[in-house]
This record gives C-alpha cells, structure tokens and sequence, in this order.
C-alpha cells in the first residue's frame, strides 16, 4: 500500500473514532511520526498492520487524556484580559492631566502642605514645624486643595 493510500486510509480510521478532521490529521501525522521513528531502529514487515495499531493506541492515549480532564468549562462573554480597557486608559491620563493642572494651579503653601500629607506622607505635626504653622492649619490646607481637585475634576465632568 503506497502512503498516500494509507494516509487516507488513517485518517478515515481516526476520523471515524474521533469525529474532528482535525485531530484526525494530528493523530495520522503522529502516527507516521512514530512509524518513522520506529523504522530508523527495526524493519517493519506489515506497514499497514502497524500504523493501525500505532493510531488505535493513540486514540486511546487521547480518550484517557479527555476523561482526567474537566468536561466542562464555563463560557462568558467577555474575554478576560489583564489589561485596562483603553477607555479606561484614556478616562485615567484625563484626570491625571486634569488634577496635575490643578495642583500647580494652587497656591504654594496649600499645595506643598498637600503633597507633603497625602503624597509623601508626612505627618501633620512635623509638616507643621517645618512651615511654622498649627495643626488645624495643615488640615485646612489638606481640606481646600481636595476640594480644589474635586472642583477641577467636576469641571470636566470627571467626579
């Protein structure tokens, strides 16, 4: 039997057994790959005989594989990404570019008090003796530039 007879012969086989041309043309493919494979070590007499056993253990090995694994999975339709949304992206640069635009905007004292607070972190009491102002002023500055950024945020339409 030349290959191509074979080959046809394979795949009606596997198709037969598996029902997907696809995995029938991966499961012939692998066969002859192990034919190869074998025939480079050992004489094969009955070609034929040999690919079909080759192709039988194969559909085996598939069937054993399909039952370990779950037989369903649940279908949505969004597909998972990672990645923001480009929206997204673009709603984010806005409001950074807006609220930027709006702490230089500020005055000084309010807007080093602010950065100083909320952005490094510093405590109310050490931001207070470092400008020699009280408490109750820090939190003032703090409360006006939030309400600054809202305001520029609410601008736009971006609150």
């Amino acid at each position: 039997m030349n290959e191509k007879m074979l080959y046809a012969l394979l795949h009606r086989f596997a198709l037969h057994r598996l029902r997907c041309p696809c995995d029938s043309d991966d499961l012939v493919q692998e066969t002859f790959t192990r034919l190869y494979a074998y025939r480079s070590r050992r004489t094969v007499e009955d070609v034929t005989a040999f690919c079909l056993k080759v192709a039988a253990n194969l559909i085996r090995d598939r069937f054993r594989q399909m039952s370990r694994r779950p037989t369903t999975t649940e279908l949505t339709d969004t597909i998972v990404c990672r990645q923001p949304l480009v929206d997204e992206v673009l709603l984010y640069r806005q409001r950074v570019a807006i609220l930027s635009a709006a702490i230089e905007a500020m005055p000084p004292l309010r807007r080093e008090v602010f950065l100083r607070r909320r952005l490094d972190g510093d405590a109310v009491a050490t931001i207070a003796g470092d400008l020699d102002l009280s408490s109750v002023a820090i939190e003032k500055h703090v409360t006006r530039a939030l309400g600054d950024l809202r305001r520029a945020l609410d601008r736009h339409g971006l609150w």
